[in-house]
């Protein structure tokens, strides 16, 4: 099974939505093949449609959503689509995924507009926008995504460098809890990533819209 039986923008965005967010189950010995996006029901509803619609388009499969506990989530049962994630996309599975985990080669040697729905799947799921205070400001725009995976946070880090094409002015820090912190900080960095990678998640794309009717395409 081949990446060019599935449409590669949106699988990419798959991909994307997995790395951040999700996780994949594979196990023979219980015949449990599925993988499972989890999320938060208070403010992710719309946006767990929009994955539904996203994987029905791939698969033509319904995945499962329910609410559990504090949590939303999303299951598909499917052994040939885990076992393309697994031996064709190379992604991680089970206890540690999340300190290993990286813009698989497949989706990272693909043109810019197909690993920026990648990036957006990211962000969608492990990422925020949000006002902070910095320079006499209480409005500064910034879009952050924090990992756990070393190897991610740089490698993110070097595709929105400015020298590899985007122009992006990134920057990366470890945290007290370990946690890699790539930011795009000021008016111009978060409007750039707002018209070039933008949000599939209509919380955060409504975040976006008010910053950018906000302070427009000026600033730091």
């Amino acid at each position: 099974m081949k990446l060019i039986n599935y449409d590669i923008y949106k699988l990419s965005e798959l991909i994307g939505i997995i790395i951040g967010d999700g996780n994949i189950y594979y196990n023979p010995q219980l015949k449990k093949y599925y993988f499972e996006i989890t999320g938060d029901p208070n403010l992710e509803k719309e946006y767990f449609h929009h994955i539904s619609d996203l994987i029905f388009d791939l698969l033509n499969k319904k995945p499962n959503i329910r609410k559990g506990g504090r949590g939303l989530r999303l299951r598909l049962y499917s052994k040939n689509f885990v076992e393309f994630l697994i031996n064709i996309v190379k992604l991680p599975y089970g206890e540690g995924k999340c300190e290993v985990v990286t813009i698989p080669d497949c989706i990272y040697s693909q043109n810019w507009d197909i690993i920026k729905k990648c990036i957006r799947g990211i962000t969608d799921t492990d990422g925020s926008l949000f006002l902070s205070k910095k320079y006499h400001r209480n409005d500064y725009p910034c879009v952050e995504i924090s990992t756990v995976s070393e190897s991610l946070a740089f490698q993110l880090k070097g595709i929105l460098s400015p020298h590899y094409r985007l122009g992006f002015r990134s920057f990366s820090a470890k945290n007290s809890r370990k946690r890699y912190i790539i930011s795009i900080n000021g008016d111009i960095m978060v409007n750039k990533w707002i018209n070039d990678i933008g949000f599939s998640n209509p919380h955060k794309g409504r975040k976006a819209y008010d910053i950018l009717k906000m302070n427009g395409t000026g600033g730091i």
